[in-house]
């Protein structure tokens, strides 16, 4: 995968680029900071303007502020100029990708994660593609891009993951479960992660009628991690059993943390 450019100092907290302040002088811009990483790499474009991996890296910012017009825009100009690293030009695709997805441009997408994949097999891209699948409830290509990166890589948990949404969206619920133990077992150390699978499985549980499996798994969740949407799913779980009570008080729990 591709690595941000070498005039970016990469620290924990900050991210130093060159500009046009002055010699020996630079900007500093905070890790999330994208609106100055993009007036830093605009700067360093006008004096540079055919430096491909300035057009990526400004890419990448203005995706992650949601202006993905302008994204698309510059990851062409970087695909445009056809990097010789086969890697990194399957990355201006794959990136490009991700930004046509956030415009609701699915087929776009689609055909951008192909052109990438044609390049350069990624787990990642993989994941992204059949996600946008999913997304058009195109489910057998899901699935394909799903068990293709399982198999690229056992221990990625992120497509077993997506492989349960689909098998959810299926009713395949015993597969979905299926799915979720092994994304479980690979997140025991990645709280959020783990605590969505516990989730996700507590609902496929659920689906199946398996409601003290689905108490524990939703009760597991909201111990690792007390989001409002853990709260609320375990509310509808009591109230489908008939326990009022406690299904209000999951509510107003759910209520208080979002305020």
């Amino acid at each position: 995968m591709k690595y941000i450019s070498s005039t970016i100092i990469l620290s924990a907290f900050v991210f130093v680029v060159f500009t046009s302040l002055g010699a020996g002088q630079n900007t500093v811009c905070e890790k999330t900071d994208y609106q100055c990483k993009v007036r830093s790499y605009t700067t360093q474009i006008r004096d540079r303007p055919t430096a491909n991996e300035l057009y990526y890296n400004r890419a990448l910012a203005y995706h992650a502020l949601g202006k993905d017009i302008e994204a698309v825009a510059d990851y062409t100009v970087y695909i445009n100029s056809k990097p010789t690293n086969v890697e990194y030009f399957a990355d201006g695709y794959s990136g490009r990708g991700d930004a046509n997805k956030a415009l609701g441009k699915h087929t776009d997408a689609i055909a951008d994660y192909t052109a990438s994949l044609n390049l350069f097999t990624s787990t990642s891209t993989l994941n992204n593609r059949g996600n946008t699948y999913f997304s058009m409830s195109q489910y057998a290509n899901a699935l394909a891009d799903y068990d293709r990166a399982i198999r690229l890589d056992p221990k990625d948990a992120e497509p077993y993951y997506n492989r349960a949404k689909v098998y959810s969206a299926q009713k395949l619920y015993l597969k979905a479960i299926a799915d979720l133990n092994i994304y479980v077992d690979l997140n025991k150390t990645h709280i959020p992660f783990l605590s969505d699978g516990y989730q996700n499985r507590s609902i496929a549980y659920m689906n199946l009628g398996n409601s003290a499996a689905a108490l524990k798994d939703i009760s597991s969740a909201i111990d690792l991690d007390p989001k409002s949407s853990r709260y609320k799913t375990r509310a509808i779980f009591y109230r489908k059993l008939g326990k009022v009570a406690l299904a209000a008080a999951d509510d107003k729990t759910a209520a208080d943390l979002e305020n």
